[in-house]
């Protein structure tokens, strides 16, 4: 096949080999304790350099109020929640019942 001079050349690369699974997680940064600015004339500058979080728990930190689309899909949410906190009690009253009415018919029928 003739290569027009329009026509991009390919360049073959080596696929890229996988890294392990444990050296691909980042791992969090240590923790390093600040020493206390010592006290001159000078105003003290903050880091320059900010250190990132790779991990954060914890609850939302979203202020002010909910939007109402956002509110009504967490009142979605709650309803099946809720429903199926309720499937759930039924299954557990229902095997419990179970399990006495058969503990009571097989003292009955063994004796």
């Amino acid at each position: 096949m003739l290569e027009t001079p329009d026509m991009a050349k390919r360049h073959r690369t080596r696929p890229r080999t996988r890294r392990a699974i444990e050296s691909a997680r980042r791992t969090p940064a240590p923790e390093t304790e600040r020493q206390a600015p010592a006290t001159t004339t000078a105003p003290a500058r903050r880091d320059p350099h900010r250190a990132t979080r790779s991990v954060r728990g914890g609850y939302s930190r979203a202020l002010g109020a909910p939007s109402a689309a956002l509110e009504r899909s967490a009142v979605l949410e709650r309803g099946f929640v809720v429903k199926d906190f309720r499937r759930l009690g039924l299954v557990v009253a229902i095997a419990l019942a179970l399990l006495i009415v058969s503990g009571v018919l097989e003292s009955v029928l063994l004796h």
